[in-house]
């Protein structure tokens, strides 16, 4: 008699195959957003080291409108991209809390800024299509040679105060702060097109 072809064996066969199938459509995104967040993780760590030892070197006084020292920062940001068009942004803020002996210096003696944080120097390096500061931007025509905005400005135009930054750091009358920003941008390590995967990373700090 002929031999009955292996049916259970084969059914068998079929069922591993499905099962295997079943399981690969859950692991493999799985081990994607796993790799994902780990790139992500390594890259804000690296943006958050950019951020600070630039935001130091801002501290102690370096120029960043010049452009020796804007290379300094490019070439810590090489994996970054500070470019016009590259996929990181960063801001460098000057914040002063104005006083009334600033108004009248300035001569501005009615002062409606008084008491309130301003900002006195804005630059901006890399893409400023990314992101803008999250206390405001100050208009363009008030920044003058290195970024610089003068008191008789500051004093007065109430775009040039610095919302929101009390919040985060309550000046006294006359006291001021440096503040960088950065913003980065990471659309490559949206894998699985999940929202907000592919977003950038915002960092702060201030001295």
């Amino acid at each position: 008699m002929p031999a009955r072809p292996p049916v259970r064996a084969s059914r068998q066969r079929g069922s591993a195959i499905v099962e295997l199938a079943l399981a690969m459509s859950f692991a493999v995104p799985l081990l994607l957003g796993v790799g994902a967040v780990g790139i992500r993780l390594g890259r804000t760590l690296q943006a958050t080291q950019l951020t600070r030892d630039v935001a130091h070197l801002y501290a102690l006084g370096a120029d960043f409108s010049l452009p020796g020292t804007q290379a300094i920062a490019r070439t810590l940001s090489r994996d970054s991209n500070l470019s016009s068009t590259g996929r990181a942004v960063l801001l460098f803020s000057k914040v002063m809390k104005v006083r009334q002996t600033d108004c009248n210096a300035a001569g501005v003696p009615t002062c409606p800024n008084l008491d309130l944080p301003v900002f006195t120097q804005r630059i901006l390096m890399g893409n400023a299509a990314l992101r803008t500061s999250q206390f405001g931007t100050p208009p363009v025509g008030y920044i003058g040679t290195g970024g610089n905005i003068t008191a008789a400005n500051y004093c007065r135009q109430t775009s040039l105060i610095a919302a929101g930054f009390d919040s985060v750091l309550l000046l006294g009358g006359g006291q001021s702060s440096t503040l960088v920003e950065g913003y980065f941008a990471m659309p490559d390590i949206n894998f699985l097109n999940l929202p907000n995967s592919g977003g950038g990373y915002y960092v702060r700090f201030l001295f």
